[in-house]
């Protein structure tokens, strides 16, 4: 008796150990494997949209759904969305409003200035299937940030940079300089500053590049928005200065050579190659190559590195020189089928010539197997947006996180890539955009147009 006794107790306790766990876990997973959502803008929301962000917190989110509202009454979608990866962890969301929208016509009727946001979120977890749905109280901000105090001497060499002082009230979420469109990756030419908040304003600082065009409309636009997404926009007058025209070549397509660089890249051993092939080496890999130089030279890190110069390779000569056009023939027809920019400087010394790091940086960058058409590279970065980029290499010295001055010696010239003969390919990238190396080789015009600006900068800042 006494031993049955004693075993339903066991059991009993037990039970209510196994009990307690599957509350505490059904628990856990209730409160935190549930999807979230977030404004990115404080609760606050403007006439030209919302942005949010929605976590999914280890659930697998199905449905999202929107509405805004004056009272809870009447309801007006904003958004919906049926959510296909549900493996995201987050998903993002912007919202812009059109003048003429229902929910824009009723807070300027009512000159409302707060609205509630509801949503609806469907999701599964471990556990369940379930619906979130909230209701937010939140602001109505249509004041956009302040853009002041802009200075600059209003010119660019075409094929240079240039340099854009400005500041922007404290309100400020993001701000930038816009020149126009890339016309190698065919995106937004966005240069962001370096800035500090000083007092009751953000000072910006940011170097800038209209590429190997005139800048668009013969200005650059500064944008600044804030986190409920109102935007200010500056149109500022940029005279582009044409000191020199780019050189343009006709360049017969060898298809034996390129049948030896197309084996050579691509780890083949093609007896033979056609346009095709030739297509795919030199327009579609050069296309992704760039893109990946593009992203590798975008980020912008406050410290200036350098403090005078860039060099050249020493005893180097130029052969082939930045935006240089060229355009590729069939010999037998004598028909172009395709045209590049060259962007960047061809320099020829003897074979395996010592290359040097051409200014003080951080190696951010190095690829042994070869990127693509330039073969063996190596991107530093030097600072506040500036990088420069080697290639055709046949050694290489340094590593990724590497510290380097103009003593380092960072590798040898070759031929690897798609190169005729033994040589370096060098350029030079601001925040993604390749400009004209010739700027960074004169010490009196970096001087004028980097360090002094950038030194100046940072003396306000003590001040």
């Amino acid at each position: 008796m006494f031993e049955k006794k004693k075993k339903r107790i066991k059991f009993s306790i037990l039970f209510t150990f196994l009990a307690i766990c599957g509350f505490l876990f059904a628990s856990y997973v209730y409160l935190f494997h549930n999807p979230k959502l977030e404004l990115l803008s404080s609760k606050t929301i403007s006439y030209s949209g919302l942005k949010a962000q929605v976590f999914s917190r280890s659930s697998e989110i199905d449905f999202i759904e929107i509405y805004l509202s004056k009272d809870g009454a009447q309801l007006f979608k904003i958004y919906e969305y049926t959510v296909l990866d549900k493996a995201k962890d987050k998903h993002s969301i912007s919202v812009t409003f059109n003048p003429d929208d229902e929910i824009i016509n009723l807070i300027k009727k009512n000159k409302l200035e707060s609205l509630y946001l509801h949503y609806s979120i469907n999701y599964k977890n471990k556990l369940f299937s379930s619906t979130i749905k909230k209701k937010i109280n939140i602001n109505i901000d249509f004041i956009p940030p302040i853009i002041s105090d802009i200075e600059t001497d209003g010119y660019v060499y075409i094929g240079g940079i240039g340099y854009m002082l400005y500041k922007t009230s404290l309100d400020t979420y993001s701000s930038y300089v816009e020149t126009g469109i890339d016309i190698e990756t065919g995106k937004v030419r966005r240069f962001f500053p370096i800035s500090i908040k000083k007092e009751n304003k953000i000072n910006n600082l940011v170097f800038f590049s209209c590429g190997n065009m005139r800048c668009k409309d013969n200005a650059v636009l500064i944008k600044a928005e804030d986190a409920s997404g109102n935007v200010v926009k500056y149109k500022k007058r940029i005279r582009t200065i044409i000191n020199k025209t780019w050189n343009k070549s006709s360049i017969n397509i060898d298809l034996n050579f390129f049948k030896n660089k197309y084996n050579e890249i691509y780890s083949t051993n093609l007896k033979s190659i056609n346009t095709a092939h030739f297509l795919e080496l030199n327009s579609k890999l050069r296309k992704d190559n760039n893109l990946l130089i593009y992203n590798q030279t975008r980020k912008v890190t406050r410290d200036l590195l350098f403090n005078s110069f860039f060099s050249q390779m020493k005893d180097s000569k130029v052969f082939s020189r930045y935006s240089d056009f060229r355009e590729y023939v069939e010999a037998e027809n004598e028909k172009p089928i395709m045209s590049v920019y060259h962007w960047g400087y061809d320099l020829s010394s003897i074979k395996n010539a010592l290359v040097y790091a051409s200014s003080p940086g951080l190696i951010t960058y190095v690829d042994q197997e070869g990127l693509g058409i330039y073969g063996k590279t190596i991107i530093i970065n030097h600072g506040a947006g500036f990088y420069s980029l080697y290639s055709h290499l046949s050694e290489i010295n340094v590593e990724e996180n590497q510290k380097v001055d103009k003593t380092s010696v960072i590798a040898k010239s070759g031929e690897t890539g798609l190169a005729f003969g033994d040589h370096l390919h060098y350029g030079t990238y601001l925040q993604g955009i390749p400009f004209d190396s010739n700027e960074m080789w004169d010490r009196k015009y970096i001087k004028q147009k980097v360090i002094t600006i950038y030194n100046n900068f940072f003396k306000e800042d003590v001040k």
